[in-house]
């Protein structure tokens, strides 16, 4: 005689797959003086007001987190903040919901401007989108940072343009040292590097208490502090762009090469 047959109730049961934890809020550093704009057009001068392919610098940023499934959007905002609001309020259609946090203190640098709207995260929400107001992206370059958050194993990184030879003012940059995956080094003076920081992160809700204690302890700081105090934590990575145009746009000259490069 044989014994029972095995049915699906004797097998263990299957693990459900790992669910993407693709990120629902988008912040947005917008808290510049435009300073190397106003120079030249004088102290009421945004330059997020600039258009490329006919659309304000902030309003295509914002349009672009929410293609991305973002439906919070977290602008922190200095000086400008009124004509920063009005422009969102004339030109944005989208259905995101929009957030103003203030930053009365812009001296302390970009990194408390983040660490401003970290605090606004809630353990729900594991990953935020971080990005600059006044950053150029392309669809392709949009494309390829939906297909990372898709991911079943998402984890802090950075976006990085993989052929520094092609950046519009190196000197300028932010340089990267990355290794397999992994970000080992970023700065503006390193002397070896292998990629150009786009400006475009995903930070893990572990940023904002890291962001916290930096503030706390230090008057001044940019983003790239909050990264190396991170790293003292658990590995920062790189996600390598390829053949996905950006610009970032601190300058006249900067705009000039964003409108050739997008045109």
């Amino acid at each position: 005689m044989t014994g029972p047959q095995a049915t699906n109730h004797d097998q263990p049961p299957s693990q459900p797959a790992p669910q993407a934890q693709t990120p629902s809020t988008g912040i947005v550093l917008a808290a510049g003086n435009n300073e190397r704009f106003q120079r030249h057009y004088g102290p009421d001068f945004l330059k997020q007001r600039l258009e490329i392919q006919g659309q304000p610098l902030l309003i295509r940023i914002l349009n672009q987190l929410e293609s991305l499934a973002c439906s919070r959007l977290l602008i922190v905002a200095g000086n400008h903040s009124k004509a920063l609001q009005e422009l969102v309020h004339t030109h944005f259609q989208g259905a995101a919901n929009i957030e103003w946090i203030p930053n009365t203190h812009i001296e302390r640098g970009n990194g408390y401007s983040l660490h401003l709207g970290l605090q606004k995260l809630s353990p729900s929400e594991p990953f935020a989108h971080v990005v600059m107001s006044d950053h150029v992206y392309g669809a392709e370059f949009v494309d390829q940072v939906r297909s990372y958050t898709r991911s079943s194993s998402l984890r802090s990184t950075l976006f990085v343009d993989s052929m520094p030879e092609q950046i519009f003012d190196l000197d300028d940059a932010t340089k990267v040292l990355h290794e397999q995956g992994q970000l080992l080094d970023l700065g503006k003076s390193l002397i070896s590097y292998n990629a150009i920081d786009t400006g475009w992160f995903l930070l893990d809700y572990k940023f904002r208490e890291i962001a916290a204690a930096l503030a706390h302890h230090q008057r001044q700081f940019g983003v790239s502090s909050l990264v190396e105090a991170y790293q003292k934590h658990d590995p920062f990575h790189c996600r390598l762009m390829h053949d996905a145009p950006w610009q970032d746009v601190d300058n006249p000259a900067m705009f000039e090469a964003a409108q050739k490069l997008f045109s």
